[in-house]
């Protein structure tokens, strides 16, 4: 027993060294919202932006308490652009779950995202024209990429997502770098 004990006691040592060093994470494969109601999610990520559906299944059992505890039945679907998984959007529906209401001043605490695009004022006019609630008019700045286009709108679920355009010649250079 002691030898067990004194094996365990080095393992978990190691762990801690293990633990203090650097880790690079290779990319962020999805982030999943809570939807109330998923037709809507689906017209704003699919029919606005133009994410593809991946799958879509029903989960159960412990699964589904991961998501929301208690619930009795749930439904996940994973969204992806360019038939690629990685930086897809994941939504989460249950019949449990209550609509927010989005508050355009930030209280703490809210879901956020950054998509990137090539096209900000073609996706602006698209979005204008399917009555998305913009938290405010389209801003510029200047970032360490170079100068930037970007805007930020609610989704169905009240997440805050920031659409930006680095512009390409200013991208370019400082890839090159």
């Amino acid at each position: 027993m002691r030898l067990f004990t004194a094996v365990v006691a080095l393992a978990c040592m190691a762990g801690a060294v293990r633990a203090a060093e650097a880790i690079n994470f290779t990319e962020v494969r999805r982030v999943t919202i809570a939807t109330a109601d998923v037709d809507a999610s689906l017209h704003f990520y699919r029919d606005l932006l133009g994410f593809s559906v991946a799958y879509d299944q029903p989960v159960e059992g412990r699964q589904l308490d991961l998501y929301s505890p208690g619930a009795k039945v749930g439904r996940v679907l994973a969204l992806v652009q360019n038939k690629k998984f990685g930086g897809s959007v994941g939504l989460f529906w249950s019949p449990d779950l209550k609509a927010k209401t989005c508050e355009p001043r930030a209280q703490g605490g809210e879901t956020s995202m950054l998509i990137l695009t090539d096209n900000l004022a073609g996706l602006i006019v698209r979005l204008e024209a399917a009555k998305v609630r913009f938290l405010a008019k389209p801003v510029s700045y200047d970032k360490s990429r170079g100068p930037t286009d970007a805007v930020t709108v609610f989704d169905p679920n009240c997440v805050r997502v920031a659409f930006a355009e680095i512009k390409q010649e200013t991208l370019q250079q400082s890839l090159n770098k």
